[in-house]
């Protein structure tokens, strides 16, 4: 992070005991989204949306990184040498089991879409280079079609949501429950016969 962001003037500094800090901050940007990264977003997620079916818009965010030399100001970072990652915390409203999240940047009247690069149910991780308007977007994933994984092993198939495994169970279960039934109505009519 530290050659990705500092200028080799800064590096200097920080060798020679200067205190840098730096810092992300991610911001709902919602209610006051700048008109142009909004439609650049838009159209980002229009073109998406044959690659990623059901596509929604959750909300606008803005990611800035920030840098302090010493006691300073702090002064806005907007492009870094070398893409770094950040975790986005997905804010609670937008939480929900079955989604898959992305990002999409606007930067300069240009979108980017960028996948999750973490597999942690509630964050989003992303690698970028370039800090300014975000946008979260999610898909509601089926989990009970064909190729849906079990939710708790996450390896099994499932056909309606259930493991596999655990309908064989039942299945099994039913078979000598009725497997039982014959044999006990079997049972109960061979004394009669006898008599």
């Amino acid at each position: 992070m530290v050659k990705a962001v500092l200028t080799p003037d800064q590096q200097e500094l920080v060798n020679g005991g200067e205190t840098i800090e730096i810092r992300i901050d991610v911001t709902d940007i919602s209610e006051k989204v700048p008109p142009q990264d909004k439609e650049v977003i838009e159209s980002g997620i229009e073109a998406h949306s044959e690659e990623v079916p059901g596509l929604v818009l959750g909300m606008y965010v803005d990611i800035s990184m920030f840098i302090r030399i010493g006691a300073g100001e702090w002064n806005a970072i907007t492009e870094t040498d070398e893409p770094i990652e950040v975790v986005v915390n997905i804010p609670e409203k937008l939480q929900s089991d079955g989604r898959e999240y992305y990002i999409i940047r606007a930067h300069n009247g240009e979108y980017t879409f960028m996948n999750d690069l973490d597999d942690v149910q509630d964050t989003i991780t992303v690698s970028t280079e370039l800090f300014s308007s975000y946008a979260i977007a999610y898909v509601e994933t089926d989990d009970t079609g064909a190729d849906a994984k079990c939710g708790l092993c996450h390896i099994c198939p499932t056909f309606l949501g259930i493991c596999y495994f655990v309908w064989l169970a039942v299945i099994l279960i039913v078979i000598v429950i009725v497997i039982l039934a014959v044999l006990r109505r079997k049972k109960e009519e061979e004394p009669e016969e006898q008599k």
